[in-house]
């Protein structure tokens, strides 16, 4: 049926467009809605029906008090309001995602919320359903009844229900802090903590963990399905990072040690003897699944290099250690040879990974980070300075770390945002992303306050390729006083006119045209408003909305345009 459906809509809007007509977009968003439900409610009938399997709510009431793992949900219900309440998603500008990295121990507040925070609704989507998947595989491996037969539930906080939920959801929240606390970097997200619970899975329920990480990618079609079950695009020029360039790798890896090093201890404790082999296959999927093998460094804000052979040899590496780490018995790592049981050298390997992460990562979240001169000339808001630079020294990669000193340091230009007493120092729109968009809104703020500044880019492309631009930003609340932030060079143009070469330079006013020697300007007038002219050594400049076009004698060309923001 689905493939006569398919076929047959695509004709009938081929041949009749005004079906793409608001109305008939949400009759048919709806009747794709009742399609969907109708098909899972068909895959659940022929599963457990048909197939005459078990219910699967009936196996979780003997793990979950009445069957639902609530110490996932909590986190889940906990992440959303943190994203929508204290980020403020739904204010203009949307969330507030600079007040909740985690800059510095100086500035707690983001210590405590950053792994509750995200970058984005995207970002928290992904979060949200790796968490229902892997958080309800860790916390049935956890249970919340006691797993030894014939035990009372009761009869200590051990095995009482609801403190085995409620040591779930510490245990989530110490992973949490601790990457917050020891993780290298301005850290924001509850990938940490996904992680962790992946890593718990893994160990103790391998092949389960397998199988969610396949069902992640359904569970994420049909979210998406729910929430967008029409979608239109068009092929329009992007400012894209290389996918792996925005990992957090270092966070990742911290939390899928930290969950198996507690599920080792668990699986100890309660005498169970993990399959090495599953073990292995898991670890070895996700990690692989999860772009745990991009090992990368930035060579400046835009360019970046990807470590691929290294990262391939990691991940295979990293799963043998797991599955080695989770073996229940203490055989030697090498028979005859090397008598330390095989397991404590996993196990050590781990600790050794978890340490070197914080070793790194302290360094960063004590150091003192202070605006260089590019924070001279902002817009300051209650401690933050938002300004524009070009080529100027990151100087949160600029730390005078030990070992490395200064070595990680990077030049880079675009919008920043930085706060002395935060330890703040961002790049926030990258100058090509900003010339691209013509706009960048940054919100600034902590968990009482958000104020909003609106970043403006102005721009003359001239014939030859050649341009010239102007930054301005205006606090939200003060739209009429914009204050001029950076100022490019003179723009030229390449025909020669009259026997003469022209340009754009910046103005205060506005732009000037400007006759161009051998030692720079000679004259220069205002570019004419909309729709008017101004002559100019002998060549007249007339501009039509936003193009400007040069005429001498019977020979006009098309000497500039002008573009302030892309259409969205």
């Amino acid at each position: 049926m689905i493939f006569i459906t398919i076929p047959a809509l695509t004709l009938l809007v081929s041949a009749y467009p005004a079906l793409l007509s608001s109305e008939a977009v949400t009759l048919i968003e709806q009747a794709s809605l009742a399609l969907l439900v109708g098909a899972l409610v068909l895959s659940y009938l022929v599963i457990y029906r048909v197939g005459e399997r078990q219910s699967p709510f009936v196996r979780l009431r003997k793990r979950f008090v009445v069957g639902v793992p609530w110490g996932t949900v909590l986190a889940v219900a906990c992440v959303y309001v943190v994203y929508h309440v204290v980020q403020g998603a739904g204010n203009p500008g949307g969330p507030n995602v600079i007040g909740f990295r985690s800059w510095s121990l100086w500035y707690p507040e983001s210590i405590v919320f950053a792994w509750l925070s995200h970058a984005s609704s995207s970002h928290l989507t992904g979060n949200v359903l790796a968490t229902l998947v892997f958080g309800s595989i860790a916390e049935y491996a956890w249970s919340h009844y006691p797993t030894v037969t014939g035990q009372h539930s009761f009869s200590s906080l051990r095995t009482n229900p609801f403190a085995r939920i409620a040591m779930f959801i510490v245990g989530l929240s110490l992973v949490g802090i601790a990457g917050s606390l020891f993780v290298p970097g301005a850290i924001i997200g509850f990938s940490g903590v996904v992680f962790a619970l992946a890593g718990f899975a893994i160990v103790t329920r391998p092949l389960v963990t397998v199988g969610g990480i396949l069902g992640l990618d359904g569970l994420d079609l049909v979210y998406s399905g729910f929430q967008s079950p029409v979608g239109f695009a068009e092929a329009r020029p992007e400012f894209t990072f290389p996918y792996w360039a925005d990992t957090a790798l270092q966070g990742h890896l911290f939390g899928l040690v930290l969950g198996v090093l507690l599920a080792v201890w668990v699986v100890r404790r309660r005498s169970r003897s993990p399959n090495v082999g599953h073990v292995w296959f898991a670890a070895l999927v996700f990690a692989v699944t999860r772009s745990m093998w991009t090992i990368f460094w930035f060579l400046s804000d835009t360019e970046f290099v990807l470590f691929r052979g290294l990262g391939a040899a990691s991940v295979a590496v990293l799963a043998s250690v797991i599955a080695v780490a989770s073996l229940s018995d203490g055989r030697p790592l090498l028979q005859d040879r090397i008598e330390i049981q095989a397991r404590t050298v996993g196990v050590v390997i781990l600790v050794g990974i978890a340490v070197l992460v914080a070793l790194a990562g302290v360094p960063y979240n004590l150091a003192d980070v202070s605006p260089g001169e590019e924070a001279s000339d902002g817009i300051e808001i209650d401690g933050y300075t938002v300004t524009y630079a070009e080529n100027v020294e990151d100087q949160y990669t600029a730390l005078d770390l030990p070992v490395v000193g200064d070595a990680l340091s990077v030049e880079t230009s675009g919008v920043i945002v930085t706060s002395d007493e935060r330890n703040v120092w961002s790049l926030e729109t990258p100058r090509d992303e900003l010339a691209l968009n013509g706009f960048s809104v940054v919100v600034v703020g902590d968990t009482t306050w958000r104020e909003v500044v609106l970043v403006n880019h102005t721009q003359w492309q001239l014939a030859g390729g050649n341009t010239t631009y102007k930054v301005y930003g205006q606090h939200w609340g003060e739209m009429d006083d914009q204050r001029l932030l950076f100022s490019a060079p003179l723009g030229e143009g390449q025909p020669t006119i009259n026997g003469q070469r022209f340009g754009i330079v910046p103005s205060k006013r506005f732009y000037d045209i400007a006759v161009l020697d051998a030692n720079g300007t000679r004259k220069q007038v205002r570019v004419p408003a909309h729709n008017e002219s101004v002559e100019l050594g002998g060549v007249t400049f007339t501009r039509t909305d936003n193009t400007l076009v040069a005429r001498h004698n019977r020979t006009e060309l098309l000497f500039a345009e002008y573009r302030t923001e892309r259409e969205q």
